[in-house]
């Protein structure tokens, strides 16, 4: 549908410099005019040379009522803008110019305060949720916008293909493991900015993995929006496992399990308990006999029968995450008593 609505697409990054160029180099090929979106950067503690990328950026100073409480979760240390251009020299401009980016830098907070911190120094009024991982279409935004007008009272859900390559992410094709039934999910998705507002935007008691886009979905939807899918593809990269380390897949899982457990205590409802497995003791007793004593920490990365193992270490590090915040949430309630 036609419209003069413009978008913030909102990125949270850490510690993924070279990963976030490439991502960002999608967002200067888009069929839309450069004028019509900008990107939001939020660099969530990262301690590498993210900050590099945007050396040629001058600060920007918020309006009168955009003064973000630096106390409330993260200190914003840098507040940069300038144009993607001056990112990617070497990569052709947009249809129009060159978008505008913003480059904000907090103290590691977490992906829901960061993503809060974008969503208060966004520009426009729909929202483009997106991550530092998520190679994009050509037509990404365009289509993002063209399935929104004023008011639509709408979540639009578009596709996330996972691949394994850097070079070519859009050469991966859709399968099983690709399916998201989630109400909102962040990695690619659009809302309009007031109605994140009025659900209260991220709940920043998400410090770690996991279960925050659930959360402002089942808020969105108790405001009466509607989830739609449809056809705009983001590619998500996800590394081969001879990549990635058991201990990253063990603790990545861990946390998710204990996020988990704060997801039920909040939205106590029959679908999250069923989703989130965090009451699934049968699950729970297989894969701590499988996981026993995590015996596959021991291994340096992941080889023979990989996806038996990934699946093991998965769920016995969720598993252990779920106890993990359940033992918290029994003794903080014992000390509140006590007190």
């Amino acid at each position: 549908m036609s419209n003069d609505l413009k978008a913030s697409v909102i990125i949270p990054t850490h510690n993924r410099k070279f990963i976030l160029v490439k991502t960002l180099a999608c967002y200067a090929a888009q069929t839309v005019s450069a004028e019509r979106f900008e990107i939001v950067v939020v660099n969530d503690g990262g301690r590498d040379e993210t900050s590099s990328i945007f050396k040629g950026f001058v600060p920007f100073e918020p309006d009168e009522t955009d003064a973000f409480p630096d106390d409330e979760g993260g200190r914003i240390e840098a507040r940069l803008q300038g144009p993607l251009g001056a990112v990617l020299p070497d990569v052709p401009g947009t249809k129009g110019g060159s978008p505008s980016v913003k480059y904000i830098e907090i103290s590691k907070s977490g992906r829901s305060h960061a993503r809060n911190v974008g969503i208060h120094f966004s520009a426009y009024p729909l929202i483009i949720f997106a991550d530092d991982d998520i190679f994009v279409e050509p037509g990404f935004v365009q289509k993002h916008l063209e399935s929104h007008h004023h008011e639509d009272g709408l979540v639009v859900r578009g596709m996330v293909v996972h691949t394994g390559s850097l070079d070519d992410p859009f050469s991966a094709r859709w399968k099983p493991k690709d399916i998201n039934t989630s109400f909102l999910a962040t990695g690619n998705a659009s809302v309009l900015k007031e109605y994140v507002v009025r659900a209260g935007c991220f709940d920043e008691n998400y410090k770690v993995y996991g279960w925050e886009d659930f959360d402002l979905g089942i808020h969105l939807e108790k405001e009466g929006l509607k989830s739609v899918k449809s056809k705009i593809y983001g590619y998500h990269y996800d590394p081969k496992p001879g990549v990635i380390s058991p201990d990253d897949i063990y603790k990545k899982e861990k946390e998710r399990g204990f996020t988990a457990v704060y997801l039920y205590k909040t939205h106590p409802l029959k679908w999250v308990k069923r989703f989130t497995l965090v009451e699934n003791a049968p699950l729970k007793r297989l894969f701590g006999l499988l996981g026993r004593n995590n015996w596959f920490l021991r291994k340096r990365k992941i080889s023979v029968f990989k996806g038996i193992l990934r699946l093991i270490i998965r769920y016995k590090g969720y598993f252990e995450g779920v106890e993990q915040a359940k033992r918290q949430y029994s003794s903080d309630s014992t000390e509140r008593k006590e007190g």
